[in-house]
């Protein structure tokens, strides 16, 4: 073995990042297709064919492949490049090596046959033209001197899945098995190459050997083997055009099996003792009859269950799987077919030269092996089931040709349960080939090679939907030359497998700052230095495990298990496409199946949690892009496309922000923080893919339409469900995102707003939703006042300062509304009584005073109680409101001053009030146009106009009240002068008042008639009443009420604190009041007044002071009514009297009768003159 000579020059490409360039390709399946290396330096065989690659494997960080030429390429790989965004180390060429051999062999014995790695034992075994020789590891020197080779190999392999799946044991060595053209022989290779025994098997072309127990394949059928008994149970041929040829196979006895085994093993070659392997490498015979002999022409105990029927032809589509009845024993092969394809008749190709199938074994499990069968290469193959006993279990899997290699993948190949991190999922690779429709000729078909992928672990049923076609570069085999499609390539598990950078992770994954702005700015330093460190993060999550390899042509590929991400990206990326009009079209079935897939999955390692996170918050960004771009077209979505939305949005999670960049004006309500949003690069690219696919302009916000239906209730519901999240430590930049989130939730909700009636809030509306999340607390303060101010919801922002407390905006705020300010919303109803209650809350005597003050100024009878509330927070006294009033809202005083004497009966400001009262009222008649006064005296001449009967007059003022505020102080005066706030001795001065108004007292004839009144001049009081006003009714309470509440509202029978007049008083004011009506000027009222008095209280006349009075010129019937009233109360005196007198008679005696009886029972008693004396 030499050196090559360019083999410091030539390198080969780095592995490329992309997927296979076959553009046939299903890149949305579990695998994909990665280059590992192009261009290999194949050279020619013998024949100047051109050579192709017959096999490979890499074992730590060594590259090794075998030629059709015989010669065997040494490659190692050399760190990456700093610059290499791959990641992945390429390999450069080494060395060349040409194993010898004897003679060279054909096809498909041809070249470099296998090479078998064995880590263990550090040597490689290489298979070249039917001659085996043995190399070291890594350089592929000689082993054992370059001495031991072996010829007339037909294969090489069959170590134990156990042992090299766990380790295996280095102290021993690898065993391998040598198949050679008339037997089978067992080696252990470690620093020596020993041989452990012999198996009578010839033609062997494949063995996958579980300990003691192998699964081997001849030209013909599959067989299992006891490579320790030597016990064989044939099982089925490996095409059903061969079996004629056959021998019938045999299964021995279920016991006899498990004998075998027993005994297998404690002499397993794998823990056997080296004694025990020195002698049975000896020849040492086996002894027992059943083994096999030399020259025995059956040789094999027979297995009569194992023995598969004859079988019909292979039916285009599978058949179920066999059943095993319950607890019974009974072989599968017995009681079902192996499903075969009926082989076409072609005049290019006859069953005389179809070509061998070639077998394949591979062990799914750790107790079944995996088995091809079919008719041809270029029909469907069939991979069967059977387990360590020969049974076929399970059902079949079906091959789209017959594959020419199969590799497992997956945990269940090595063992029961799968390892944690690792997925559960075992998937059956095969190469096979596809055919297609030729361009240059109707009817003629191409054919393809192409690894085909599908599942092995579950109901073989739902394969057939999901199998994965990866198509290599077509080669351009026409039909009928279908071998040469798949020669030269192949499919092999690598020794040691290799980790490999997946790109599409760490594009999709890295965290990236989303930009606001649709134009492109520069990265700060900042930026770049972050996106440095979150590159570091991904990339050791982007690393995954390549361990099959794939050579093709002049080149070799890892067939990747693709990453959870990769698979899902690209079926959402498949969901988005433009259309004709290069508008942006959201499959949104796809992006739905994309969601149900991973629903309910859970993450088995970091990886698969930032994935799933991933996949479900592009996937929600999707459904709702798909909502804004129905809403730019004026489209209310479906209901189920809404909910789909929600559902989503609300699985991912996804940062809100990212959700209103792509719903304007809500843009605007951003707050990206300090350090910006950073989010994953693919769900930026994706915004930004929305973001650009419409104008804000064109999108027509109408909150009652599309906007507000599809866009504006989704968001709102979400923005409150992330609202919940407040306080929680696992939101990133908390303080930033709340704020966007308040932000916009009260945009959203200003919006939808709009279109509702003023007033207060109904229950369960829109606008109770705003109330509810102003009033707990919003983050954004700042934006929410410049929010209210731009929608004109002044009430709203009163309620946000009130959240934070700040009364004195509160009250600001109101004032402003009730000032004239816009506020659309028009809660505020009842504004002032609104700020009343809320001044009787607060403890700041300052904002008191002050809009207490100015609500005086604008209600006076209002603003007022705020001085006035005893409830209050804050009080003043009496003085020190007046003197605000005075100083800020002199217009309230009085009120405040009424609310002293008549609310709280506080006579002690009696006469301030007065004082107001009269000073209105003088002022007004003081002035020179002497309006008031013709008004007042005009008002005296109208009542006296009046005939009887006719109201008080006071009720005939109140009925026909000025609208001036003098004229009801007027009113106010008059009550308060006749009320009981007068009497005592917090009353006003009669003295001091009546000095003020005898200049006016024409004009004032009842406020002089009350201080008449309150001097005792009743006869002057009376005598106004009378001539001066004409109001009989006012002059009869006079005398009943003892000229007290003249001018007020309480009943005849109110006391108004006053001592009740006694009957006496009451009849000398009737007195007077007789002598005023008889002075009447109009003789009917005269007459018509005094006998109406005389006939409804002549009682309270002496009858004789009366006709004393009435003139001589009267005629009786005038005066009849009270003339026969008083003699009936006289006669009715004179009766009572003489009741009260026989009464007071009887009563006198019963008190003699009684005395008399009294005497009758008492003795006389004799009295000295000693005993009325007494003693000494």
């Amino acid at each position: 073995m030499e050196p090559s000579a360019n083999s410091t020059t030539q390198a080969l490409a780095t592995p490329s990042t992309s997927a296979p360039t076959s553009t046939d390709n299903d890149t949305a399946g579990p695998y994909t297709i990665r280059t590992l290396i192009t261009s290999v330096p194949l050279g020619t065989n013998s024949d100047d064919s051109p050579a192709y690659i017959t096999s490979c494997d890499t074992w730590n960080g060594n590259l090794y492949i075998g030629t059709s030429a015989g010669q065997v390429l040494h490659y190692v790989s050399i760190p990456p490049e700093a610059d290499d965004s791959s990641g992945q180390p390429p390999f450069i060429f080494a060395t060349k090596l040409d194993p010898p051999f004897d003679s060279e062999q054909e096809s498909p014995d041809r070249g470099v046959k296998r090479i078998l790695v064995l880590p263990h034992a550090q040597k490689a075994c290489i298979l070249c033209n039917g001659t085996l020789t043995f190399y070291t590891l890594p350089e592929l020197s000689p082993a054992f001197g370059g001495r031991i080779k072996q010829g007339n190999c037909l294969w090489i392999g069959g170590i134990d899945e156990v042992e090299q799946n766990y380790g295996g044991n280095a102290a021993y060595g690898t065993v391998i098995v040598v198949a050679l053209r008339s037997k089978l022989r067992l080696i252990r290779i470690s620093d020596e190459a020993r041989k452990i025994r012999d198996i009578e098997l010839g033609g062997v072309r494949t063995v996958a050997r579980r300990e003691d127990l192998a699964c081997v394949a001849d030209g013909k059928a599959y067989s299992l083997l006891d490579v320790v008994n030597q016990r064989k149970n044939e099982l089925f041929s490996i095409s059903s055009l061969s079996e004629a040829d056959l021998p019938e196979p045999v299964l021995a006895s279920a016991k006899t099996r498990e004998a075998s085994r027993s005994v297998s093993a404690s002499t397993s070659p794998v823990r056997a003792g080296r004694a025990h392997e020195r002698n049975f490498s000896l020849d040492a015979a086996p002894k027992a009859n059943d083994r096999l002999q030399p020259g025995n022409t059956s040789p094999w105990p027979s297995r009569k269950s194992s023995k598969l029927g004859e079988s019909p032809a292979q039916p285009s589509s599978r058949e179920a799987s066999p059943a095993k009845t319950g607890s019974e024993n009974v072989s599968a092969r017995s009681s079902v077919d192996v499903p075969r394809e009926p082989a076409p008749v072609s005049t290019s190709t006859s069953l005389s030269h179809a070509k061998p199938l070639p077998p394949n074994i591979v062990s799914p499990s750790v107790n079944e092996f995996l088995l091809t069968t079919g008719t041809r290469l270029d029909e469907p193959g069939v991979g069967i089931f059977v387990n360590l006993d020969g049974d076929v279990v399970r059902g079949t899997i079906e091959f789209s040709s017959y594959p020419t290699s199969l590799v497992i993948d997956g945990a269940n190949s090595t063992s029961n349960l799968p390892e944690e991190g690792v997925s559960g999922e075992t998937y059956v690779l095969a190469m096979v080939r596809r055919s297609k429709e030729a361009g240059d000729s109707e009817g003629s078909r191409l054919w393809d090679a192409a690894v085909e992928v599908q599942r092995c672990d579950m109901d073989l049923s739902e394969t057939q939907a999901d199998k994965q076609w990866l198509v290599l570069p077509s080669r351009g085999a026409e039909e009928g030359d279908v071998h040469d499609v798949q020669t030269g390539v192949g499919l092999k598990r690598a020794t040691s497998s290799m980790q490999l950078t997946v790109p599409e992770i760490l594009t999709s994954l890295r965290s990236r700052r989303l930009p606001l702005s649709m134009q492109a700015a520069e990265e700060s330093k900042t930026d770049q230095k972050r996106n440095e460190e979150e590159d570091k993060f991904i990339v050791r999550l982007a690393n995954v495990e390549a361990n099959i390899l794939l050579f093709h042509g002049d080149q070799l590929s890892w067939v990747l298990r693709s990453a959870l991400i990769t698979n899902l990206e690209r079926q959402l990326e498949s969901a988005v496409s433009k259309g004709s009009t290069s508008e942006l079209r959201i499959d949104v079935s796809i992006v739905q199946r994309v969601i149900n897939a991973i629903r309910g999955q859970d993450a088995m390692n970091e990886l698969d949690f930032l994935t799933l996170t991933y996949i479900r918050q592009k996937a929600s960004i999707l459904l709702f892009g798909n909502l804004v771009l129905q809403t730019v077209g004026g489209t209310i979505a479906y209901e189920h496309d809404k909910r789909r939305a929600e559902e989503a949005l609300m699985a991912g999670e996804i940062d809100p922000r990212v959700l209103l960049l792509l719903v304007p004006p809500l843009a605007e309500d951003i707050d990206e923080g300090s350090n910006g949003i950073w989010v994953s690069q693919g769900l930026r690219d994706t915004t930004a893919l929305v973001r650009s696919s419409f104008e804000a302009q064109r999108l027509t916000r109408d909150t009652e339409g599309p906007y507000g239906d599809n866009l504006l209730q989704l968001t709102k519901r979400y923005l409150l469900s992330w609202r919940k999240k407040k306080g929680f430590g696992s939101v990133a930049d908390e303080a930033s995102v709340f704020q966007s989130v308040d932000a916009a939730l009260l945009h959203v909700l200003l919006l939808l707003d709009q279109s509702s009636p003023r007033g207060l809030a109904l229950p369960g509306s829109v606008r109770a939703e705003l109330n509810e999340v102003v009033d707990k607390g919003v983050e954004c303060f700042d934006r929410a006042k410049v929010l209210f101010e731009k929608f004109g919801r002044l009430y709203m922002l009163s309620r946000l300062y009130q959240s934070r407390k700040q009364t004195a905006l509160v009250l600001e705020t109101w004032r402003r509304i009730l000032v004239g300010g816009e506020d659309k919303g028009g809660e505020l109803i009842d504004g002032e009584a609104d700020v009343r209650k809320y001044l009787t809350k607060l403890r700041d005597g300052t904002l008191v005073r002050e809009y207490g003050a100015w609500l005086a100024s604008r209600n006076p009878r209002l603003g007022v109680q705020v001085f006035a509330d005893e409830h209050a927070k804050v009080k003043f006294s009496p003085h020190e409101a007046v003197a605000i009033l005075k100083d800020k809202a002199p217009g309230a005083v009085k009120d405040y001053l009424e609310h002293l004497v008549f609310g709280k009966n506080q006579n002690q400001y009696v006469n301030d009030l007065l004082t107001f009262y009269l000073d209105t009222v003088l002022n007004e008649l003081d002035k020179a146009d002497g309006v008031a006064t013709d008004l007042l005296k005009g008002s005296y001449e109208s009542y006296r106009a009046l005939r009887a009967p006719k109201p008080t007059y006071r009720h005939f003022i109140t009925d026909n009240a000025l609208q001036a505020e003098w004229w009801d102080n007027r009113l106010r005066l008059l009550k308060l002068l006749s009320g009981s706030h007068a009497i005592g001795s917090a009353g006003y001065d009669v003295d001091a008042l009546g000095e003020r108004l005898e200049p006016y007292a024409e004009v004032l004839v009842p406020e002089m008639i009350i201080l008449f009144s309150r001097r005792g001049k009743h006869g002057e009081a009376l005598r106004l009443l009378t001539q001066g006003l004409g109001d009989w009714d006012t002059a009869i309470r006079y005398c009943l009420l003892g000229g007290k509440g003249l001018f007020h509202s309480s009943p005849l029978g109110g006391s108004h604190g006053d001592a009740a007049v006694t009957h006496a008083e009451q009849s000398a004011l009737f007195t007077i009041l007789l002598y005023e009506f008889l002075r009447i000027p109009d003789l009917s009222d005269r007459i018509e007044r005094t006998s109406e008095l005389l006939s409804r209280f002549g009682a309270w006349f002496e009858i004789s002071n009366v006709l004393a009075q009435i003139p001589d010129c009267w005629a009786v019937e005038l005066v009849e009514g009270f003339l026969v009233q008083a003699l009936r109360r006289l006669v009715q005196e004179r009766r009572e009297s003489g009741v009260v007198k026989g009464l007071s008679g009887v009563q006198n005696l019963r008190v003699v009768v009684g005395w008399g009886e009294k005497m009758g029972e008492v003795r006389p008693i004799v009295v000295t003159t000693e005993d009325e004396a007494g003693p000494g």
